[in-house]
């Protein structure tokens, strides 16, 4: 005779249409409380991995200081590029990869300090404000661009429309030149207008700053446009770095000497920028923000790896509450529960638009 534990007795469930209709219930109030998480990752998680991204920068900012300088490649005398490999020459400029920390730009007006990164690709950005690699660096003749979050990853740029015409924005660069820039206009245009980031007058030293607009949208973009004050700020014309993919190791051809891309704006907001390749490149920069959903395609392994790990934990969970009390398994689960959750959102992120 079949022995019935009375410790756990069996209660038929009942799989009626109320039984399926309680399942959705819980599955749409869990899926609810995830995308509360998610929302609360976005807003506040980015902004911890930017702040420690920052920490990071600070360091190697410092040791950019001190560092000794690294010989760059130099054109011989018949135009082919030629690198030194035992010598080192002491004018020449650091060498820098993108995500590598190359100033820090500080607007009083909304109390904003941060370092400076060179590049703007979205790993780029998560990190602080990034400098467009084929515009003027700090204190050069020409438009200098730095792009930057505004909702996110410590949202940087959140609070650029609240500057002023007179407003001062000051860039500090690895070698510890200060350059102010007073504000001189501030406007809004169509995501794809890339011209506002090219150089109009070559003998001007401008900076530009972009980000999206309105809040978490990427239907505009808020331009806000500086002039540098020389009273303050001395012209220089060496260069503190370079970036490492505009070496010419490989006999490429050469950015023009300034680095910067002169565009006709015509007086009207349907500028053309010289077609040139520098100036595709600098177009293919400023796009950074209008790239879709899924354009990560390398997120989804990742995505699916710890939503895998994610299952285990809860069916470990599950079977620790039904081999013993449930309070157990749920108390043995929640951690781990969280820390994966925090993987899986961080990846899952990297399959949304650039600009949430």
């Amino acid at each position: 005779m079949e022995t019935v534990d009375a410790s756990h007795p069996r209660t038929p469930v009942q799989r009626d249409w109320y039984w399926f209709l309680g399942r959705l219930g819980q599955t749409l109030i869990t899926l609810g409380i995830l995308m509360f998480l998610f929302v609360g990752y976005q807003l506040w998680g980015t902004g911890i991995e930017e702040s420690q991204a920052q920490d990071r920068l600070a360091s190697q900012f410092e040791r950019l200081n001190t560092q000794a300088i690294i010989t760059v490649p130099s054109s011989s005398d018949d135009g082919t590029s030629s690198v030194p490999s035992d010598t080192t020459d002491s004018n020449a400029p650091l060498i820098v990869d993108e995500g590598d920390a190359i100033a820090v730009i500080e607007i009083p007006r909304i109390g904003v300090t941060k370092y400076v990164v060179a590049g703007v690709a979205p790993d780029d950005l998560k990190k602080g404000p990034g400098h467009f690699p084929s515009t003027p660096q700090p204190g050069h003749l020409g438009n200098m661009a730095i792009a930057g979050h505004r909702t996110t990853y410590g949202e940087p740029f959140r609070n650029i429309d609240q500057l002023e015409l007179g407003d001062e924005i000051i860039v500090t660069d690895i070698q510890g030149r200060e350059f102010t820039y007073v504000v001189d206009s501030q406007k809004i245009v169509g995501p794809s207008d890339s011209y506002v980031v090219a150089t109009t007058d070559p003998n001007v030293a401008r900076l530009t700053l972009t980000t999206c607009h309105p809040e978490f949208s990427a239907s505009e973009r808020l331009i806000v446009s500086a002039v540098l004050d020389t009273a303050v700020s001395t012209p220089v014309d060496d260069k503190p770095f370079v970036y490492a993919k505009f070496v010419d190791a490989d006999e490429r051809r050469p950015l023009p000497s300034d680095d910067s891309i002169v565009a006709d704006n015509g007086g009207n907001s349907e500028a053309s920028i010289e077609v040139t390749d520098a100036a595709v490149g600098l177009a293919d920069e400023y796009d950074t923000f209008s790239r879709g959903w899924f354009s990560d395609s390398a997120a989804w392994p990742h995505v699916i790896g710890w939503v895998l790990v994610q299952s285990v934990v809860i069916a470990l969970g599950w079977y620790l509450a039904r081999r013993s009390r449930r309070w157990i398994g749920v108390a043995a689960a929640v951690l781990p529960f969280f820390v994966v959750l925090y993987f899986v959102f961080q990846n899952v992120n990297r399959l949304l638009p650039p600009n949430l």
